[in-house]
């Protein structure tokens, strides 16, 4: 061996070191870190977007909390970098498209676009802990937690998705004070509504195509427990199986 390849060879086994190091830290944690974004996701729904909506806290929570479900996602959850990537680029182009709404005139094109990049975001969100939940092994209560945070990312989906159409169908809904671009707040509380289907009829959809998709919510929120419940007896069954 070359004395001047000492160096580069070195470094490149302190670097396999490094990523095994970290590869068996992400294999510990990956299930725990289900049940923070669990913890984080049902904070910004349940409690943060409510008082801000109403005035009571500041908006920018709920990035903070966005920030921390992301870097939980990429850095614990992850099992594929492509999906990473596709997490940490639509987090910084939505929190860009945030700041530039709250500090300019408020512009169609770019609240669309902020909705488009947050649907894409949340989606890739779910994909990774799909991933994390439902892959095979033994079950644990880790992998409970996430497959409710897919549940939960079904209801805010279709409600970034009732809200992207406000902008293009007319007339969208009866029932919600600004009709146009809607109200986040509302719209959430009436995806859950018709994923659940335990609606109401303060918000009632009116145009035929998002009818159409809020039959679709309520299809899938009524199928999803079911099948879920099946996929994880079914690992928990081929777990404990004698080898």
């Amino acid at each position: 061996m070359k004395l001047v390849d000492l160096p580069s060879r070195l470094g490149a086994a302190i670097r396999r070191a490094e990523r095994s190091r970290l590869s068996h830290w992400r294999d510990r944690y990956r299930e725990a870190g289900l049940s923070v974004i669990l913890a984080l996701q049902t904070t910004t729904i349940f409690v943060v977007s409510p008082l801000a909506g109403v005035g009571w806290i500041r908006a920018d929570l709920i990035e903070v909390l966005r920030f921390g479900l992301a870097a939980t996602a990429i850095l614990v959850v992850n099992r594929n970098r492509w999906i990473g990537a596709c997490v940490a680029l639509t987090f910084v182009v939505s929190l860009i498209c945030s700041l530039y709404l709250r500090s300019a005139a408020v512009s169609l094109a770019v609240a669309q676009f902020n909705l488009a990049v947050t649907i894409a975001f949340d989606l890739a969100v779910a994909c990774m802990v799909a991933q994390a939940a439902f892959a095979g092994g033994q079950v644990t209560v880790h992998r409970i937690m996430g497959a409710v945070i897919l549940y939960l990312y079904i209801g805010l989906i279709f409600a970034s998705l009732d809200r992207l159409l406000t902008f293009w169908l007319t007339p969208s809904f009866s029932g919600l004070r600004t009709l146009r671009g809607g109200n986040i707040g509302e719209l959430i509380y009436f995806s859950f509504t018709a994923l659940t289907t335990s609606g109401f009829g303060d918000i009632v959809p009116v145009h035929p195509f998002i009818r159409s998709l809020t039959n679709l919510e309520s299809v899938i929120g009524q199928l999803y427990p079911a099948t879920f419940v099946a996929r994880l007896v079914t690992l928990h069954g081929a777990s404990e199986r004698p080898k």
